[in-house]
């Protein structure tokens, strides 16, 4: 299983190495360039993720090595080794770096400083569940956007934080199988919180209504003011109970009260009704609620209606 978790890291540290130096460690460096880092010694070790942080003045060089764990291990014997060989080959100073990307209180890996006789060694270590989501929700790196799911979610329910996380993905990516991608990334990731079956729901409800906003016959219908352009995202919804595809269309932020009554085939009274016992669920109270349905249908009046 940590395969898969690392699978995805390997993938996406090339997009992340620049915002993740930038946002938790304040490096911003001149340049950052591959670095060969497979050694052979008695055993041959290959150090992942490292790069020669380089500057105008060389002098001012060192390797930087970043890695992610999810298991809540003792690393110091681990990236003493690391070190004492990379020193065998290069001269440069190495800055050692762990992200533990795991949700169990750590107890062993932020033991992060070693000490023996004539030897010190210290590494930097970043827990990312204490990191406030909002520090790569609203990135416009999509493989920085991800790693929200692993951070610390403030007072915000699980299920508005994958959306949230899945409507950013959207607006930073315009082709679905670039969106497919992320979505089984984020699927697996959200394992980690025991969040895969809400994740899962979030991705089938996004897909419905990415679905129906991109479908060719659904915005012929918009140029034309028919409905003809929605049947086939009405199709897809139908499998859905009918206050679950009730909820869909309200957060598409597209359809009045009116038009979302008709898809659905409920009565605009009933559609009231499910959103608000929907927003009260999530926090709302009454009057709170209320005031955002108000707020909604002048938003969306009936004769504005695609």
């Amino acid at each position: 299983m940590a395969n898969s978790y690392d699978r995805i890291f390997k993938e996406n540290i090339e997009p992340l190495q620049w915002p993740l130096l930038k946002k938790l460690f304040g490096i911003n460096p001149p340049q950052l360039l591959p670095l060969n880092a497979k050694i052979q010694a008695t055993q041959e070790i290959e150090m992942d993720h490292i790069r020669l942080v380089a500057h105008p003045d060389s002098a001012l060089d060192y390797a930087l090595q970043v890695e992610f764990h999810i298991a809540d291990e003792d690393l110091r014997k681990r990236n003493a080794l690391h070190y004492a060989i990379f020193m065998g080959v290069s001269d440069l100073n190495l800055r050692q770096i762990v992200i533990f990307g795991g949700m169990a209180s750590p107890k062993h890996i932020t033991q992060n400083v070693l000490e023996k006789q004539g030897l010190r060694l210290e590494f930097e270590v970043i827990v990312l569940k204490n990191i406030p989501k909002e520090q790569f929700l609203h990135s416009d790196v999509p493989e920085e956007v991800l790693l929200a799911i692993l951070c610390n979610f403030g007072e915000d329910k699980p299920a508005d934080v994958v959306r949230q996380i899945l409507l950013n993905l959207k607006k930073i990516l315009k082709k679905t199988d670039k969106i497919k991608k992320y979505q089984k990334q984020l699927v697996i990731l959200s394992r980690l919180r025991k969040l895969e079956l809400v994740t899962k729901k979030e991705v089938e409800a996004m897909t419905i209504h990415y679905d129906i906003e991109t479908d060719g016959l659904y915005l012929e219908g918009i140029e034309k003011g028919i409905e003809k352009g929605i049947e086939k995202g009405i199709e897809k919804g139908a499998s859905l109970k009918e206050q679950d595809f009730t909820i869909r269309l309200w957060e598409a932020q597209v359809f009045s009260i009116g038009k979302i009554a008709s898809l659905v085939g409920v009565t605009e009274e009933q559609v009231v009704e499910t959103v608000l016992a929907e927003l009260q669920k999530n926090g709302r109270t009454l009057e709170e609620a209320q005031a955002t349905i108000n707020a909604y249908r002048e938003k969306h009046p009936e004769e504005d209606m695609p």
